[in-house]
């Protein structure tokens, strides 16, 4: 088939166009007659104050069984594919005979093809505990950016905070003005971070949601999970088998250890005059003694042992959020400040809105366990990313069955 040249978005040249275009077009919606029942606000009600301790009962942890039932009733294998440029810009022009599909290294055949169209359903979760509350005021203001780059006019996004527990802070709604009121109002509580809890009550959502959407997960956290009941094999199978992309937007855990830091304490008058430790193997002198107490060198603790955590081992752990965005086709970014973050949720948005829909029936079906899937294009030049697979449900052990 002849083509033309082939086209390439960057994301530098597309912001300011989609902004002038898209958010607008979006905040000057008019509202619909379902009111709450769809989720949207009512201008004549001022909006509702978000807590982290509302009683919610639909944010209940979903059991194993819940999970493992998540999945896409067909035999039709779909997946998102973004193709990059060696420059990173997303490549949007090309035809189904560049694609090369494998399923577990067979050569499949496409039976459906083409450029991402259909509306997006979103869940946006945020870690929102005492050990990144000086970065969450960079959410804040994001409401914008996710109505009018990601969600447009037919998606709809809901909002999921996690610390020691997890709350729906916000159902599906299509309304910005009710999405950036919800983000405005995220506070922060607990000590926890029930990560992947809160991506099960993500994924059991959007397994809700009409077939014809696209799914994506949106995540603003360190990447660690404390206090969860589901484990990391539990939602990488529901994700996979759901067809659901996570990205992640990972907080730095150093920044904000350095934004925690307080100013140094003077001492009262009592503990001048108690007797203060001194500092082992050396003469115990007024000077030693003042400086091994100094408020400074105790502050600075955290942060060495961060250091030394970072540092400890030649091959790092690897972050929940990069695993996460690997399996699934997503990819996790990490920011330092705010406009980072905004570019890099505006990098999202238009990898998103950017990607090939490409479907297939396996010929492998009937083959037990994981099944791989990879992409190629004809042009070796062009990186590709989807999803790593999906689970075969018909003969994973343990899994259930469904007509």
């Amino acid at each position: 088939m002849r083509r033309k040249g082939k086209t390439h978005v960057a994301a530098w040249k597309l912001i300011p166009l989609l902004a002038v275009v898209l958010i607008p077009a979006t905040l000057s919606r008019p509202m619909f007659a379902q009111g709450a029942a769809a989720g949207i606000h009512n201008p004549d009600q001022p909006p509702p104050k978000l807590t982290t301790r509302q009683p919610d009962p639909d944010a209940n942890v979903p059991s194993a069984k819940d999970l493992a039932s998540i999945h896409i009733q067909s035999s039709l294998v779909e997946t998102p594919v973004t193709v990059i440029s060696p420059s990173g810009e997303f490549v949007q022009n090309l035809s189904e005979s560049d694609f090369l599909v494998f399923d577990n290294g067979v050569p499949q055949q496409i039976t459906r093809f083409g450029l991402a169209m259909n509306p997006v359903a979103v869940v946006i979760l945020i870690q929102n505990n005492q050990d990144v509350a000086p970065m969450l005021d960079q959410v804040h203001s994001l409401g914008s950016l996710f109505s009018g780059l990601l969600v447009g006019k037919k998606g709809e996004a809901a909002v999921i905070c996690f610390d020691d527990a997890v709350q729906v802070a916000q159902k599906f709604t299509n309304d910005p003005n009710v999405l950036a009121q919800t983000l405005q109002h995220v506070k922060v509580d607990g000590g926890k971070a029930r990560l992947n809890d809160a991506l099960a009550r993500a994924l059991m959502m959007l397994a809700h949601r009409p077939v014809d959407e696209r799914r994506v997960v949106i995540v603003f956290s360190e990447g660690m999970d404390r206090g969860s009941e589901t484990s990391r094999a539990e939602i990488i199978h529901a994700a996979t088998d759901a067809e659901i992309t996570i990205y992640g937007l990972q907080f730095s855990r150093l920044q904000a250890l350095l934004h925690n830091q307080q100013d140094p304490q003077w001492m009262t008058p009592q503990e001048q005059n108690m007797a203060l430790p001194g500092p082992a193997g050396m003469p115990q002198t007024p000077t030693s003694v003042q400086t091994y107490n100094d408020p400074m060198n105790i502050q600075a603790l955290p942060l060495l042992s961060h250091a030394r955590d970072t540092a400890r081992g030649m091959i790092p752990i690897r972050n929940l959020l990069e695993t996460y965005a690997r399996d699934t086709g997503g990819r996790t970014y990490t920011h330092w400040s705010a406009s980072d973050l905004q570019k890099q949720l505006t990098h999202i948005a238009l990898e998103v809105n950017s990607q090939y829909m490409v479907a297939y029936v396996p010929s492998t079906l009937g083959e037990a366990g994981f099944h791989q899937i990879k992409v190629r294009v004809q042009e070796p030049k062009l990186r590709v990313r989807t999803r790593l697979g999906y689970f075969d449900l018909l003969n994973f052990p343990g899994r259930p069955t469904h007509q």
